[in-house]
């Protein structure tokens, strides 16, 4: 016989889905815009480290004896407008005099001038330790070079943007933002995983569970009293084996058990008499049956 679990053991409660994922994914796309928002809002602040005007702590002009002290880092030299006309080297001053020339090839992550005014970059000064640096500035025409060179050190003007508060802060909550809503996205889609497997598994139980054929499971595991009777009655049938009937090894001769087919006993309990006129009985027992 067939063995039916208890429904109510099968069919437990799915999981309720934790609300948290979405609300990650939420906060996350809410910190991003603010972000960007605060960063479009604070753009004219953070134009200040590309404007040389602000970020240069040293001048040249044409015309004049200029000694400047640089200290270490990446020097960048900015003129506005255009440079064509400039001639200029740059050498330490040793002993009061012009010395070595100062190395021109460095890199610096400074951003590039982007201001109202077009600056040109003339050059880059690699400067390792502070040193004194004299500027000597030619000039090819009689009425040019009027603008003076403006010297930056591109160096500390990140050091600048990084540590400076109102730039952190944008910066700080796109990117917690920007890992946030992969971060809701990700439980989100484990969620739906798991809630898709919970409504496939209770389906797969719902059709296990309904009758095949007409067959219906039984109510309880345990026959009633009434059901017991009428089993041993022979009023219920009883359940065969449905394995397969394996035919017997010889071909001639079919060894399988046959189960006979049940007779039924009924009608009168008299039984006819094969007593006749001309074959009457030896005894005289008719007589005491007529008598009786």
């Amino acid at each position: 016989m067939k063995s039916h679990a208890p429904l109510g053991d099968l069919m437990q409660p799915a999981t309720p889905t934790s609300p948290w994922p979405k609300r990650i994914l939420i906060s996350g796309m809410v910190l991003a815009l603010c972000g960007l928002l605060s960063l479009f809002l604070l753009q004219d602040n953070l134009t200040d480290f590309t404007d040389p005007r602000e970020t240069s702590e040293h001048s040249a002009q044409f015309g004049e004896v200029n000694t400047i002290t640089l200290e270490p880092g990446c020097w960048i030299v900015n003129v506005e407008e255009s440079d064509s006309d400039y001639d200029v080297s740059f050498n330490y001053v040793e002993s009061d005099a012009a010395g070595g020339a100062v190395s021109e090839d460095c890199r610096t992550d400074s951003p590039e001038a982007n201001t109202d005014v077009d600056f040109v970059t003339v050059t880059k000064l690699d400067i390792k330790e502070t040193s004194e640096i004299l500027v000597s500035i030619s000039c090819e025409s009689d009425d040019g070079c009027e603008n003076p060179l403006l010297f930056t050190n591109g160096d500390a003007v990140v050091m600048e943007i990084i540590t400076d508060p109102a730039f952190l802060a944008p910066l700080g909550l796109c990117g917690v933002g920007f890992i946030l809503v992969p971060l809701g996205w990700i439980l989100i889609s484990i969620n739906r995983g798991r809630e898709s497997s919970v409504h496939i598994s209770q389906n797969q139980i719902a059709t296990a569970m309904t009758p095949v054929d007409g067959e219906l499971p039984p109510k309880n595991e345990i026959p009633t009293t009434d059901e017991l009777y009428k089993l041993i009655r022979g009023e219920m049938p009883i359940p065969e084996d449905g394995g397969e009937s394996v035919p017997g090894p010889f071909a001639d001769a079919d060894t399988r058990i046959r189960t006979p087919a049940a007779t039924k006993v009924g009608g009168s309990i008299n039984k006819p008499s094969f007593h006749t006129p001309e074959n009457p009985p030896k005894d005289d027992s008719w007589k005491n049956w007529d008598e009786a």
